[in-house]
């Protein structure tokens, strides 16, 4: 039979890892809010990249005809 002081320390101590376990599963949950976060910034910065993509692409077709044209106004 256990002693009243090791059923005591027994309880002290499932008391403590209780505690732990909660702990532990309040960080798990704040990590995987943060993934979330994470992947919806990454989400929006593929998106953003895309939009850039797009926009550099017409850019650049506008300039090269535009320098076509200054080479064609220069051979005249």
């Amino acid at each position: 039979m256990l002693s009243e002081t090791a059923l005591s320390r027994t309880e002290a101590a499932i008391h403590r890892l209780g505690n732990s376990i909660d702990r532990l599963e309040a960080a798990a949950a704040r990590v995987g809010a943060g993934d979330l976060l994470l992947a919806g910034e990454l989400r929006d910065a593929r998106e953003e990249q895309a939009a850039l993509l797009d926009t550099t692409r017409v850019v650049s077709s506008r300039l090269d005809a535009a320098i076509r044209r200054l080479h064609t106004l220069l051979e005249e």
